[in-house]
């Protein structure tokens, strides 16, 4: 098992790394939707999501980590390089500003941030601004990121089937 990346394929961790913070983000997503199907009360789901959130945030900080590691190692589709760059820098910069707003709603509430049931940040008082204008943020960059997966997932099947190029058998 190679854990690095080669021209041919990604490795173990670059894998681990993808489809667990996809499972990950699809979760976050469906937060709400989860709730209903297993019976979760909104402050249980609401626990849930924070923690997740969190999660996802120091894994994205390990990924980009392991990214330079890895810089280069495979490259993308001449015709398609500007697209491939501009497409991961949207999805990475919406991983990033998504749990930091996440986390900037509850400072505003005035809610501490536990990581499953361990505090990471306190109680504090309410700032009704901070929270308003990162809970908009945060709800906006959620539905952005939907349509930013769909074209991931419509790009890694057009290089798939259409390109012919095998991107999906790399990250498998």
């Amino acid at each position: 098992m190679n854990w690095l990346d080669s021209e041919q394929r990604y490795g173990a961790v670059s894998r681990a790394l993808h489809w667990s913070m996809a499972t990950l983000l699809l979760l976050m997503l469906g937060t709400e939707w989860l709730a209903e199907i297993v019976g979760m009360s909104e402050r249980e789901a609401m626990a849930l999501h924070k923690s997740v959130g969190v999660l996802l945030l120091g894994l994205l900080m390990f990924r980009l980590l392991w990214r330079r590691v890895n810089h280069d190692r495979l490259e993308a589709h001449a015709h398609w390089k500007w697209a491939a760059r501009l497409g991961h820098l949207a999805l990475y910069a919406a991983m990033l500003v998504i749990p930091v707003s996440g986390l900037l709603v509850a400072l505003g509430s005035g809610h501490g941030v536990e990581f499953f049931g361990l505090p990471l940040i306190g109680s504090g008082a309410e700032i009704e601004w901070l929270e308003e204008a990162a809970e908009e943020t945060h709800e906006v960059l959620a539905n952005l990121l939907w349509l930013l997966i769909g074209g991931h997932v419509a790009a890694s099947l057009a290089h798939q089937f259409w390109l012919r190029d095998h991107t999906l058998k790399r990250m498998a």
